[in-house]
């Protein structure tokens, strides 16, 4: 009898601790729902700690927590859960390319280089070449950068595809991709010190997109 009342009090407490546990996480859940529809990211933050304190292991939760980082642009944190979430699941390409963006806007350029080229390998994007081919050419991997210029300037996709470019002023710009492909063309030919490269280059940058206004502006210099 004894036996049977002690186990039944065993019962009664591990139910209890489950339904607490339960019932935290739905009230966290509630906060969590609350602060996004008021667009309060610190304290939706907050609850999907608190949620990840009671479900370890959830990893939707871990997601939910890097985008929200990563939309308040806290790169750091945004990384560091990114690699947690891809420990878990190498496939997941959200998470690798919120790596490759927290990276780069960290200023690790190798470092987001090596991911963004995993990435691609896995997509087969164009836009994640487009990046990788910049990379290439602020690390100086010249004749690396070239040759994935190249690829690009000759896919048919980049025929109409626009990218915002920053000017020297500090504001932006939209152009034709191939306008900026054949501009990152002409800043490689001119630090490899070969001006009439760079020339072709430039003015089949303005050729393309002619208000391109860095372009334009190097022309003038040249």
């Amino acid at each position: 009898m004894k036996i049977n009342y002690l186990m039944l009090l065993f019962v009664l407490i591990i139910s209890q601790k489950s339904f607490s546990q339960i019932s935290n996480f739905e009230i966290q859940k509630s906060i969590y729902e609350k602060s996004k529809s008021y667009n309060d990211p610190n304290v939706a933050i907050s609850a999907l700690y608190n949620m990840i304190a009671l479900q370890p292991d959830n990893v939707l939760l871990k997601d939910s927590l890097m985008r929200e980082y990563y939309a308040i642009s806290q790169w750091a944190p945004a990384y560091m859960i990114s690699r947690e979430i891809l420990l878990a699941d190498a496939e997941n390409l959200i998470a690798l390319e919120i790596s490759c963006i927290t990276l780069q806007n960290l200023g690790l350029k190798q470092q987001a280089l090596n991911e963004y080229e995993t990435l691609y390998l896995k997509t087969d994007r164009t836009d994640i070449l487009y990046t990788i081919s910049y990379l290439q050419f602020e690390l100086k991997n010249f004749n690396e950068s070239l040759t994935n210029l190249d690829i690009l300037i000759n896919n048919s996709l980049t025929e109409e595809m626009k990218v915002s470019v920053s000017k020297s002023d500090n504001s932006r710009q939209e152009i034709l991709m191939r306008a900026q492909l054949h501009y990152l063309k002409g800043l490689i030919y001119s630090e490899q010190n070969n001006k009439d490269l760079a020339k072709v280059s430039f003015e089949k940058s303005v050729e393309i997109s002619s208000d391109f206004q860095n372009a334009i502006d190097k022309l003038n210099l040249l």
